[in-house]
């Protein structure tokens, strides 16, 4: 049995000690933020007596402030150093969450949220940029997929647990979950600090001149960049499988089809596993930016399919329609999974050394906007046009997927030819280095 769970492990999680320490740290993270996020409507609603109200009022003004979070916070780890801001932002993300146990009000209620609401947007794109400083080369995409793989892990593992808190009911059993949950953080901000002595990454203050220069001597902003970010507006068209998946599924499963309910809750575990098994293996397949790009047609394909899948559970009787639903959700979790890494790569290919976090930090707006966009344009605008909203969202997943894969493609053309220009006194960058600083 320990044989067979060794090479589990082996498969399942990266080469590097430091990329397995990452990985784990994020299970440790995602665990107890499943138990935050199972339990805190209960606790607050039923302990503390907010209204829910005031806790779906906290959540939108919190999403609508910290929506462009990711790019300052990115740019000050760029001048600070990604690791080093890191660790710091857990330490803050710890420290915040702990702080929930003493909550007693709306007031301090909302500035907790809207504090790590920001924080934790932030968290994710500068954790790429972490795990590019210290893992590098093709294993950096596959120890962010093991990353992801491991976070549903821990999610799923966290909101069965918070059930134990739910039987007690105690104020006391729930500021042991708030602050278990704080320390978590505190724990993994040690881990990667050591992570990154270890491996001797240089976590050093990087210059940003702000205006234009020689060659390898300014960054542009993001936004400025044009096929970085149409690359980016295409990347969260994609994303929509996202919302297409918690938000549209269950509503059209309840209103459109003849599938029973019960369905709902499979589905989306069909998804959650596909996921732990898939991201890890797809990994493979995007390494090197020709590869990656190739992934978004399939993304494309995938979600064109699902589309059709769907369309047909739509007409179909009770069991074709289990079916043809069951098989959407497989393609749309494979494209799910391809995507990501496909996004992982690329993402990290196009931002410049200099820059990383905050390219990184905009690349993230266009998940976070299609969170926000794609549940009013799916299911205000598109599923009351009945069938006719499949063919229409199949061809904007490919449009999106040829976009993408077009700007990926001309960003680093782009890229290359600047690094060929004559760059006076000091080397260009190349377009494929990823802050990988060395002793």
């Amino acid at each position: 049995m320990s044989a067979r769970l060794r090479r589990l492990g082996d498969a399942l999680l990266p080469d590097s000690a430091a990329g397995r320490t990452l990985a784990v740290g994020a299970g440790v993270d995602s665990l107890g933020t499943g138990m935050f996020f199972a339990s805190f409507a209960l606790y607050f609603i039923g302990v503390v007596g907010l209204t829910a109200n005031q806790i779906a009022l906290a959540t939108t003004i919190a999403g609508a402030l910290a929506l462009l979070a990711p790019v300052p916070l990115g740019r000050l780890a760029d001048r600070v150093g990604p690791g080093r801001f890191y660790v710091a932002l857990l330490l803050v993300r710890g420290i915040g969450y702990g702080c929930f146990a003493l909550v007693s009000d709306f007031t301090a209620y909302l500035v907790l949220t809207v504090l790590l609401t920001a924080a934790d947007r932030a968290s994710s794109p500068i954790q790429q940029a972490v795990v590019t400083a210290v893992i590098g080369g093709h294993d950096r995409t596959r120890t962010m997929a093991t990353i992801r793989a491991i976070r549903n892990v821990g999610l799923t593992a966290g909101f069965l647990l918070a059930g134990v808190v739910f039987v007690t009911g105690t104020s006391a059993a729930f500021t042991a979950l708030f602050l278990g949950n704080g320390i978590s953080f505190v724990v993994i901000a040690f881990a990667v600090r050591l992570v990154l002595r270890r491996t001797g990454t240089v976590v050093q203050r990087t210059p940003l001149p702000a205006g234009p220069g020689p060659a390898g001597t300014a960054v542009r902003s993001p936004f400025r960049d044009r096929w970085f970010m149409v690359f980016t507006v295409g990347n969260g068209v994609l994303s929509l499988y996202d919302t297409v998946l918690i938000v549209l599924l269950p509503i059209w499963v309840i209103e459109y089809t003849s599938v029973p309910l019960a369905w709902v809750p499979v589905l989306m575990a069909v998804n959650t596993v596909l996921t732990v098994v898939l991201q890890v293996y797809v990994a493979r397949f995007a390494e090197g930016t020709s590869a990656a790009a190739r992934l978004l047609t399939w993304t494309g394909a995938l979600m064109a399919f699902c589309c059709g899948a769907l369309a047909v559970g739509q007409m179909a009787d009770t069991v074709p329609a289990i079916v043809a639903v069951v098989v959407a959700v497989v393609a749309l979790s494979v494209a799910e999974n391809i995507h990501s890494v496909a996004a992982w790569e690329l993402s990290a290919e196009l931002s410049p050394r200099p820059a990383v976090a905050r390219y990184l930090g905009a690349f993230s707006l266009g998940m976070t906007g299609q969170k926000v966009l794609g549940p009013t344009i799916l299911v205000v605008v598109l599923l009351p046009a009945g069938l006719l909203a499949w063919p229409v969202l199949a061809g904007t997943f490919g449009a999106a997927a040829l976009v993408s894969r077009t700007a990926a493609h001309r960003s680093l053309a782009e890229r290359a030819r600047t690094k060929e220009r004559p760059d006076g006194d000091r080397p260009a960058l190349s377009p494929f280095s990823i802050l990988e600083v060395k002793k």
